[in-house]
């Protein structure tokens, strides 16, 4: 009984202290409240809030349209072996990366087998020019003899006329005259074949001259092919691979080494279809890479594919570049690119910056007071406007032109309700607000 009493007793207590603590706590914040100051209230209105705005102006714009593709070498060369021969010789700087010069050697060929062709053809020459010597010679042993055998025709043709002469005056005998005919036939058929064999020579010069001719042309295949064993570089550019070993057979038409010069370069790019109207040869292009650092590139438009793909629904234009080829921001061939074509022709059109528009829309500071207005867009362009006194690079093309002088707010994604009065502070010519006091950081640009 006595521990039951002095446990009732010790909660009795506990609770005591609580309920005490508890009202004094009260107390004092009831004392605080009654005590504070009162807070004076302002009777000034509230400043309307600072807006950054853009005087509208119409301004000169190209068309722009991007497309995409892939860099080649306007000049490249894939040398080939023009004989079959062993490779005797490949120069030690003719390594893949390493810049060559238009004639620089390359690859040597053995050229023992084409040396010992062009002296057998120079002999078989030797000897038609021999042959040709002695027909001259010949030519003219058979014109002296065909003389010859004319005089002595002639004599013999005078001899059987006087014997027929003295035959029909009885002063010679039928039989002296039939030797005299004998006589006769013997020199003429002796004349005639001198005459022959004179005639057989110019068939003879002719084949012999024909065959000359066709030895030239071998010896001078010859003498090309000995040349051909020494394969060079067709052009000034860079190795870009050396495809044989000394002692490797290569066969005729079988690729040696590739060159590929990089002073200018090709893009084919594909557009849409709808660009073909407003694109034209000599047409201005920003050539990009993307990647960790973005290179930039200026070429112009060479030639236009005539027909679009029906697939993609595109048209190809071909791009033409010049580049120094020592140049470490050369573009190279084979790299994936995007080219942004600028029409030549240009029209006076109103021009927002892009971060203005808001789903379709552009708030217009008219009176103090922000009004919402519905705008379509035509195209978007990528560079700079200076006159419009905004610092951006991305811009929109409206369709339909906005009145001279109107202020639109630079910055559309700030939470203004149509209706609000607003103060607007124009940009300057560097793209700044005359008075940033009081602007967010996100419309100081």
């Amino acid at each position: 009984m006595p521990a039951k009493r002095n446990r009732i007793v010790s909660v009795a207590t506990q609770v005591s202290v609580c309920v005490v603590l508890l009202s004094a706590g009260g107390g004092i914040f009831l004392a605080l409240s009654m005590t504070r100051p009162a807070a004076r209230v302002s009777q000034e209105p509230a400043a309307p809030r600072r807006v950054a705005v853009m005087d509208v102006v119409a301004v000169e714009v190209r068309r722009q349209w991007v497309g995409f593709g892939t860099a080649v070498a306007t000049d490249s060369a894939e040398v080939s072996a023009e004989v079959s021969a062993v490779v005797v010789d490949l120069p030690q700087a003719i390594v893949a990366g390493r810049e060559v010069k238009k004639g620089d050697v390359l690859v040597v060929l053995d050229p023992a087998d084409f040396a010992r062709q062009a002296d057998i053809i120079a002999q078989q020459l030797a000897e038609i020019r021999a042959q040709l010597e002695q027909l001259k010679l010949e030519q003219v042993s058979w014109s002296q003899r065909l003389e010859l055998a004319r005089e002595e025709t002639e004599l013999s043709r005078r001899e059987l006329r006087r014997v027929e002469d003295a035959l029909q005056r009885q002063a010679a005998k039928p039989r002296e005259v039939d030797r005299a005919r004998l006589a006769l036939n013997i020199l003429a058929r002796a004349e005639t074949r001198t005459r022959e064999e004179l005639q057989k020579i110019t068939p003879r010069r002719a084949q012999l001259d024909a065959r000359r001719l066709g030895l030239e042309a071998q010896r001078q295949l010859a003498e090309k092919n000995l040349q051909r064993c020494t394969v060079r570089s067709p052009l000034d550019g860079v190795i870009q691979a050396v495809d044989v070993e000394v002692g490797e057979r290569v066969t005729q038409g079988e690729r040696v080494a590739r060159v590929v010069s990089l002073h200018r370069i090709e893009v084919p790019v594909q557009l849409p279809a709808s660009a073909r109207s407003s694109v034209s040869e000599g047409d201005n292009v920003v050539l990009t890479s993307r990647g960790s650092v973005a290179n930039t590139w200026h070429g112009s438009i060479r030639r236009i594919g005539p027909e679009d793909d029906r697939a993609t629904r595109t048209l190809t234009v071909y791009v033409d570049l010049v580049q120094d080829p020592r140049d470490r921001n050369r573009l190279a061939p084979g790299r994936f690119v995007e080219a942004t074509v600028i029409s030549a022709a240009s029209a006076l059109r109103t021009v927002v910056p892009r971060r203005s528009l808001l789903e379709g829309r552009i708030l217009l500071i008219q009176e103090n007071v922000v009004r919402s207005r519905p705008v379509r867009v035509a195209f978007h362009v990528t560079g700079e406007f200076p006159q419009l006194g905004v610092t951006s690079e991305q811009w929109a093309v409206l369709t339909e032109d906005l009145p001279t002088g109107s202020r639109i707010v630079v910055n559309a994604a700030r939470s203004l309700t149509e209706g609000l009065e607003v103060e607007p502070v124009a940009l300057s010519d560097t793209g700044l607000p005359a008075a940033t006091a009081g602007l967010p950081a996100g419309e100081r640009r």
